[in-house]
């Protein structure tokens, strides 16, 4: 499992083989 950086980081992530991304801020807008 490799899980890696924020939603705007995703297509990044997912080049690099990530098996798991992190969508939060696309859900729940910023902090």
């Amino acid at each position: 499992m490799l899980s890696m950086g924020m939603s705007s980081d995703y297509g990044a992530a997912i080049k690099e083989g990530a098996t798991m991304i992190r969508i939060g801020t696309d859900l729940f807008g910023k902090r």
